[in-house]
């Protein structure tokens, strides 16, 4: 992801913050394995641009195979339960039935309307 945003600065003529990005990329990456950023670097002192790297579809994230066997399915939410009030031990049931309406009391009167 570094090295892509490293690219997309490059695009930009951001060199001074794609070289910051790269060094970023460094320092997270293990030993032995920053080939690619070494070469990134100078490219970036050179003034050439970056590529972005092309990751294949559906490869971004794949985690190990034994460790998604080890995962156990968890249930971190629990039951569901419905709580109707706030008040402990409410013996209230329900809500009240619907009241006849007042004849005209939602509709405006002529009065209003001109």
């Amino acid at each position: 992801v570094l090295y892509s945003t490293a690219a997309a600065q490059c695009r930009l003529q951001q060199w001074q913050e794609a070289r910051v990005t790269l060094d970023k990329a460094v320092v997270w990456r293990p030993e032995g394995r920053t080939a690619i950023l070494d070469l990134a670097l100078e490219r970036v002192q050179d003034r050439l641009f970056l590529e972005p790297m092309q990751v294949p579809p559906g490869e971004f994230f794949r985690p190990r195979k034994k460790d998604v066997e080890q995962l156990d399915s968890k249930d971190f939410l629990g039951k569901p339960k419905v709580i109707s009030s706030i008040i402990p031990n409410d013996e209230y049931i329900g809500f009240e039935p619907l009241r006849p309406q007042k004849q005209g009391f939602y509709e405006p009167s002529v009065d209003t309307v001109r």
